[in-house]
């Protein structure tokens, strides 16, 4: 369904974004040397075609025209230099998240950002987007994003025979829309960068880290290792001969055992600290080992045997749930992994799952408890560091033992609070079947926003930026789930929450700013509110209401709540609220609204 780019469609599409100039072309030699000539923030180029496009390493990159997206954009850079080496992997959990959104293609990053995609379950990934980013200097210095991401080409029209395109991946997207998405995805992820609260989203979703992998540094140098992670900088950690070295730039491959020639040279023994305690290998491998109730004993083969669940299937379902793919020949698999891949083939096998839908609730729960993970072990390592702050070898370890000890006492916990959750979902789902739930389910959508939070996370230290948004989110969990609402996300400095009921979201409004004005460390806040019909989908809440309430955040003054009519209409009669002003306010992509600014009649 290759076409034209139509202009008229995206500058209408962006007119109420901070993308100030959207320039569409027939044909260019390259987006990004358009925009480097004259790098100002919140501009966009994009063409039909593009004869002169480059990636990394200076490589050419050129599709049919009205067959891709070859797209530039300029924004601004941390004002921390520190963070720019997180800028280009940011950028690709941005693409990431906007294709997921509009085609439900399975995607993953390759460090530091190649979009890799699936054509079906047990395909190898391939490339189906490049990403280039280039700093431009100045007072105020932007990066050059320019984003080359393979839509309707066949086939035989991809550059090479490891690429892929949307279209051989079974999804048919308009440019446009995709387009829109990946800007306004951009823009949130600009939001964020300053500071590391993204830096684990690229973690979940880079695959390179648990490979084996050669990276090429330079025309005539590489070097071959295990991917072992990402570190604060952004940088890629590769162990080669015992050795763990950080590398901010390199084009990688994964490489497959039998590419990667055995190396004359032994690996250096585990070495033991002065302490006589186990070096930091040793130490995980017994961590896990405590974790998981068995050490590892089993490479992809032999678990594909003792499971009886072919080698393509089990590679499914572990990515499924988030983890890298093992080695052929690597000893990567225990008893727990076994009993769990057979509790997933029973589901399918036994007929209460269809493979695909459970291979998205594989997904679900990865992603879920990927998070948790991630976060529990943060707070346990706050307490364990104290006043000290910061996570050195001794808290690590430290942490690491206490977490053991909890697990075992958390795991029932955890499935409880799965299963209340499940019937507060079940409740929420029954009272929602009425007959026209196909077109969405009434909901009263709230955004609370800290104001002048970019200002502050410049003055915080990132210790007490972590402890901001950590009390920022337990007041929302508290507040939001103590009137009986739900939080559907949080990023950073806002929550959004939805209510079944008019009352009990406006009393969350009241009780949300209530708490950040007698809370030292949080901020003042403002909060905005819609209410109508909405598209609940994977968690999240979509459509004009959602975008409504946002708007009426944004239009907001510090400390006050915004309303619209519909909110309005539906508080009950008696309600203790009074509207403190009336206006009419155009609120940008939605137009001229009623908006009310409300109060507790005390006030």
């Amino acid at each position: 369904m290759s076409h034209d780019l139509r202009a008229d469609v995206l500058r209408d599409a962006l007119a109420a974004t901070v993308w100030r100039e959207v320039a569409v072309h027939d044909e260019v030699g390259s987006t990004n040397d358009l925009l480097l000539a004259d790098p100002r923030p919140w501009r966009v180029v994009t063409a039909d075609h593009q004869s002169s496009g480059r990636g990394r390493l200076d490589r050419s990159w050129e599709a049919p025209p009205g067959t891709s997206i070859a797209l530039s954009c300029t924004l601004p850079l941390p004002a921390d230099q520190a963070r720019w080496g997180w800028v280009p992997l940011l950028v690709g959990v941005a693409v990431r998240r906007a294709v997921a959104e509009l085609t439900g293609v399975q995607l993953a990053l390759k460090w530091p950002n190649d979009l890799l995609a699936l054509t079906s379950e047990d395909a190898e990934w391939r490339k189906v987007a490049g990403i280039l980013c280039t700093v431009a200097g100045g007072e105020a210095p932007v990066v050059v994003v320019g984003i080359g991401l393979n839509v309707h080409q066949s086939a035989d029209q991809l550059p090479t025979d490891v690429s892929t395109s949307l279209r051989e991946c079974g999804a048919d997207v308009v440019r446009e829309d995709l387009i829109e998405c990946i800007l306004r995805e951009l823009l949130m992820i600009q939001r964020q960068w300053a500071t590391s609260a993204a830096d684990d989203d690229y973690r979940a979703a880079c695959i390179t880290v648990g490979q084996r992998v050669r990276l090429q540094t330079g025309a005539e140098r590489h070097l071959t290792g295990d991917a072992v992670g990402v570190d604060a900088a952004g940088r890629l950690l590769i162990t080669t001969q015992g050795q763990t070295t950080a590398y901010a730039a390199g084009d990688v491959v994964h490489v497959r055992p039998t590419d990667d020639a055995p190396s004359s040279e032994p690996e250096p023994p585990a070495v033991l600290s002065p302490a006589g305690e186990l070096d930091p290998a040793e130490f995980v491998d017994a961590i896990e080992a405590r974790l998981m109730g068995h050490p590892r004993s089993m490479r992809r083969s032999e678990i594909s045997r003792a499971s009886g669940i072919s080698q393509d299937q089990t590679a499914t379902m572990w990515r499924s749930l988030g983890f890298a793919r093992a080695r052929d020949d690597e000893v990567f698999f225990g008893e727990a992994d076994l009993e769990a891949l057979r509790r997933f083939d029973g589901l399918v096998q036994d007929g209460l799952l269809d493979r695909t839908t459970g291979l998205a609730l594989a997904r679900a729960v990865g992603r879920s408890t990927d998070r948790m993970a991630m976060w529990s072990l943060q707070l346990i390592a706050d307490m364990v560091s104290g006043d000290r702050g910061g996570v050195d070898s001794d808290v690590a370890q430290r942490t690491a033992a206490l977490t053991v000890e909890l697990a075992e006492r958390m795991s029932p916990l955890v499935d409880y609070v799965w299963r209340r959750n499940l019937s507060v979902a079940i409740s929420r789902m029954i009272a929602d079947s009425e007959p026209e739930s196909h077109i969405g389910i009434v909901r009263t959508v709230g955004f609370a926003d800290l104001v002048n939070f970019t200002q502050l996370v410049r003055r915080l230290s990132e210790r007490e930026l972590a402890q901001l948004v950590l009390r920022f989110e337990s007041l929302a969990s508290d507040i939001v789930g103590a009137h009986g609402g739900a939080i559907v996300k949080t990023v950073g400095d806002e929550v959004l929450f939805t209510h079944t009921a008019v009352e009990g979201a406006v009393d969350i409004a009241f009780d949300l700013r209530a708490a950040a004005e007698a809370d030292d460390l949080v901020p003042t806040m403002r909060v905005g509110m819609a209410r109508g019909r909405v598209l609940a989908r994977l968690g999240d809440v979509y459509g004009t209401t959602v975008n409504r309430a946002s708007r009426l955040t944004g239009a907001a003054k510090p400390g006050k709540i915004m309303v619209d009519q519909e909110v309005m209409d539906g508080l009950p009669d008696g309600a203790a609220v009074r509207v403190r002003r009336r206006k009419r306010v155009d609120l940008a992509g939605i137009g001229a609204t009623d908006a009310f600014v409300i109060e507790r009649p005390s006030q």
